[in-house]
């Protein structure tokens, strides 16, 4: 089993909820790799950590190993597509998605 400080993760959404699950990734000893807001701009200007340009990028980046989704409801089910295509774990914010 690997332990937390080798986990690097990525947060998508800076937002209060971003927020709080960098938060709660640090006070666990997991490295937060990068942040992806609305902007580029906007992620860097929270300091949560180094903000990447958009999730596809984050995706890129071969050194994540899990990427929380801390984003609007509608967007969880396409996101958490897209990172599983990607190979990393995803944690989820809830609703996964919002119909059937």
């Amino acid at each position: 089993m690997r332990e937390f400080s080798d986990i690097r993760a990525g947060v998508v959404g800076t937002g209060f909820v971003g927020t709080v699950h960098v938060q709660a990734l640090r006070s666990l000893g997991i490295d937060v790799a990068a942040v992806v807001g609305s902007s580029p701009e906007r992620a860097a200007a929270k300091g949560l950590a180094p903000a990447a340009e958009s999730l596809e990028a984050l995706l890129a980046d071969e050194t994540i190993d899990v990427v929380h989704l801390a984003t609007p409801n509608h967007l969880h089910a396409p996101q958490a597509r897209q990172v599983l295509e990607a190979g990393k774990h995803v944690v989820c914010e809830k609703p996964l998605a919002t119909t059937s």
